[in-house]
C-alpha cells in the first residue's frame, strides 16, 4: 500500500477552493468541481495562504487558464478587499459561474468590469448575498460599455432635456437645457438607443412632461402651435434594485 506522502503532488481541487460542496447539494455539481483540475490548475497550489482564501469566495464550476491565472486572482483580490473579513461568505453559485465565465471575455478596463466586480462584492457580502438576482449577470454581458455608463450615471441624477416641440408633427426643435453632456454617450441618436433598449430590459424610464415654458424660461420665446416637452430618464425600480448591486457608489 502507498502511503499518503508517497502519492504525487497536487494542487488543491477546485471543489477545495470553493467549498462547493457547503452550498450545492448536487453530486454532479461537486464532481464537475473536482474533475475540473488541469495542469493549468494545479500551478494555484503556489498561490499564497490569502489568495487561496480569497479563492474560496468563489464557486465557479470552470478549469482556469494559466493565462488567466494571474489575471484572475487580481480580480478576487479586487472584490474581496471591498468586503470586511468578518462579513465574508461563499458566493452564490447562480451569481458566481456566470460572472466567471464572462470573466475570460470582459476586459480589466470596461465599465462591465467594474459591474461584475461590484456585483461578486456583494455576492461575498453576508449582508447583501440574498438580496442578488440570478438575472444581474446575464443583464451585465448584455450591455454595451455606453450603456454600463449611462446606468451609473442615472443611479447619481436623472437626466432631462427640455425642447419646444410640435405635438402634430411630433418632431422637436432645439433644444433648451439639457442637464447631460450627449457626447459623452455617443451623440444625441446614440443616447436615445441606450436609453430606448434599456427601457425595453425595464432597467431605465422615459417620462413626459409639459411644464409651463414662461414660468422656467422667461426670456424664451416659442413659436405659435408649439409646446415646451420635457423628456426625463431615471432609472425603473428594477433598475435601482440593479444599480444598488452593480454600481460602485463613489
Amino acid at each position: 500500500m502507498t502511503s499518503n506522502d508517497d502519492q504525487p503532488a497536487k494542487g488543491p481541487l477546485i471543489g477545495d477552493l470553493a467549498g462547493a460542496g457547503q452550498i450545492i447539494n448536487s453530486e454532479v455539481a461537486k464532481k464537475s468541481y473536482d474533475d475540473a483540475l488541469s495542469p493549468a490548475m494545479q500551478e494555484v497550489g503556489g498561490l499564497t495562504k490569502d489568495a487561496l482564501k480569497t479563492f474560496r469566495l468563489f464557486t465557479a464550476p470552470l478549469q482556469l487558464a494559466a493565462a488567466y491565472q494571474d489575471r484572475f486572482a487580481e480580480f478576487c483580490e479586487r472584490v474581496r478587499t471591498r468586503v470586511p473579513p468578518e462579513n465574508q461568505r461563499e458566493a452564490p453559485p447562480e451569481i458566481a459561474a456566470p460572472v466567471m465565465q464572462a470573466f475570460a471575455t470582459t476586459s480589466d478596463d470596461s465599465p462591465l468590469m467594474s459591474m461584475f466586480e461590484e456585483l461578486m462584492a456583494k455576492a461575498i457580502d453576508i449582508n447583501t448575498a440574498e438580496k442578488l438576482s440570478p438575472t444581474f449577470p446575464s443583464i451585465i454581458k448584455g450591455l454595451s460599455p455606453l450603456q454600463a455608463k449611462l446606468i451609473k450615471s442615472l443611479a447619481r441624477n436623472e437626466q432631462f432635456t427640455d425642447a419646444p416641440w410640435d405635438p402634430q408633427e411630433r418632431v422637436i426643435h432645439n433644444f433648451v437645457k439639457v442637464n447631460f453632456e450627449f457626447d459623452e454617450f455617443g451623440g444625441q441618436d446614440h443616447h436615445l438607443t441606450l436609453t430606448q433598449d434599456l427601457g425595453e430590459k425595464k432597467l431605465v424610464t422615459k417620462i413626459e412632461s409639459r411644464p409651463n415654458a414662461g414660468e422656467l424660461y422667461p426670456q424664451l420665446q416659442v413659436a405659435d402651435g408649439l409646446q415646451l416637452l420635457r423628456l426625463t430618464y431615471r432609472l425603473s425600480m428594477f433598475g435601482k434594485w440593479f444599480a444598488s448591486a452593480c454600481v460602485h457608489a463613489s
